[in-house]
């Protein structure tokens, strides 16, 4: 059909001569519609034409109601090209696009595991597409997950040599990370000689990150621990010190979410601690 641009609004204009006017919103149906079409080598039946023109009617300003019969009436030709440019597509849908195939379960935080090769790999090719495709790819990928700091697989932290994931990363791929997690309790009677702060951990280049999640498995210096160690105060100390050094890395941090088991006491020695750095660093708290 012949389509004609009028202002914000666009006139179509069938084979029978009847107008109808479309929003903004119903062209972007138009662009999915499509998308399903010529991606997908999609050639609807006669029930199916019927569905997509009654949501591409959902959205429809007709100035008069044969007009929309008229358009309702009208069949979807099968006769469609066989390829099409995915980056003919505005730049919303290619990131919605591109989040439906690469972060299916954005909810869950990336850290370094054994299973990494089954679970992300297949995900992760699509970033060798082309070189424009794998540009938007790891933006979009690396843009909405959270990436934890310090692993804390029991195999990786037992390890005496353990690269943390950040530090494995490029440059680029850090530029555009928005949400980092610090898990806490994992080996707290011994923590590894790796969770330091260094310049090699590569925390000065995250100048995204907007949110820190801070998760709590095990408060050492709180009633349950009580008589079974000695120094409870260290990993406190410990915790302190590194979520200021952390805070200090990353200049565009705005908002720390703390969470935690059943077990962590909100008002213990730990949470205190951690607590009283969030606000001398100026962070909005949330829970």
């Amino acid at each position: 059909h012949e389509v004609v641009l009028a202002g914000e609004k666009e006139v179509v204009s069938p084979k029978n001569g009847a107008e109808v006017t479309l929003t903004r919103s119903s062209r972007r149906h138009r662009y999915i519609i499509h998308f399903l079409f010529l991606v997908f080598n999609f050639s609807p039946t006669h029930n199916e034409s019927q569905v997509l023109h009654s949501l591409m009617s959902d959205t429809l300003e007709t100035p008069e109601s044969d007009s929309l019969s008229s358009l309702k009436q009208l069949s979807i030709s099968p006769n469609l090209p066989k390829t099409f440019s995915f980056f003919l597509l505005p730049t919303e849908l290619r990131s919605r696009i591109l989040s439906l195939l690469l972060c299916p379960n954005s909810h869950l935080t990336v850290d370094i595991s054994e299973e990494n090769h089954r679970t992300s790999t297949a995900r992760l090719n699509y970033f060798l597409v082309s070189k424009r495709f794998g540009y938007e790819a790891y933006h979009v990928f690396y843009s909405t997950h959270t990436f934890r700091i310090f692993p804390t697989n029991y195999s990786f932290i037992i390890r005496k040599r353990t690269v943390p994931l950040l530090a494995r990363l490029p440059v680029h791929y850090l530029n555009v990370m928005t949400k980092l997690e610090l898990r806490l309790g994992p080996a707290w009677s011994d923590a590894p000689k790796y969770w330091v702060i260094t310049n090699h951990l590569g925390l000065q280049h995250c100048q995204n990150v907007r949110t820190l999640k801070i998760f709590i498995e095990v408060d050492p210096s709180g009633s349950t621990f009580k008589g079974y160690i000695l120094n409870a105060k260290a990993y406190t100390d410990f915790c302190g010190d590194l979520l200021q050094q952390i805070m200090e890395r990353l200049p565009l941090l705005e908002t720390i979410e703390y969470d935690a088991y059943s077990n962590v006491e909100r008002d213990g020695p730990l949470m205190t601690r951690l607590l009283e750095e969030t606000t001398k660093g100026m962070k909005k708290i949330s829970w």
